[in-house]
């Protein structure tokens, strides 16, 4: 290929990505459409703390007045997000947990909120919880489960 030729294929080359590149709608955040779904089902809050995926549920933890509530919204068949159920709240200064009981999702979910730093591990029936950290201060713990938790399935590890 002589030099003419390369600086040609690079030249279609540079057009053809900038305007595929420029064609390209923005896609919304998974983020934004959470809080558009939770606007239209008018779920109050004030921010998305983290969303986690599992099964064709999305778990969305997200603060309102002081509390960390869950949220679940599934992916329905035809593509479409349905906001399914919440679940209580935890208090955040105060700490506590949150375990769903049957509400017809495919698994159980404990969330935990405790402010001790000295906490290094929370385990919920044997399965070590993730832990979530938004700030120093503002931290979720929350691990699945095959049956619903109790506050004595929780274990802190220090």
């Amino acid at each position: 290929m002589n030099k003419n030729q390369l600086y040609t294929l690079m030249l279609v080359l540079l057009l053809s990505i900038g305007v595929w590149g420029c064609s390209i709608n923005e896609t919304q955040s998974l983020e934004e459409m959470f809080k558009e779904i939770m606007i239209e089902r008018e779920i109050p809050f004030n921010s998305i703390w983290h969303y986690e995926i599992k099964d064709s549920v999305i778990i969305v933890f997200y603060e309102n007045e002081q509390s960390l509530n869950l949220g679940f919204i599934e992916n329905m068949d035809n593509n479409e997000w349905n906001w399914v159920t919440g679940s209580g709240s935890i208090d955040i200064k105060n700490g506590g947990y949150i375990a769903t009981a049957e509400m017809g999702l495919p698994f159980y979910i404990t969330a935990v909120v405790n402010n001790d730093e000295n906490i290094k591990e929370i385990v919920v029936q044997g399965e070590i919880a993730k832990l979530v950290q938004i700030s120093p201060e503002q931290k979720v713990w929350f691990a699945f489960t095959k049956k619903p938790a109790h506050g004595m399935d929780i274990k802190e590890i220090k």
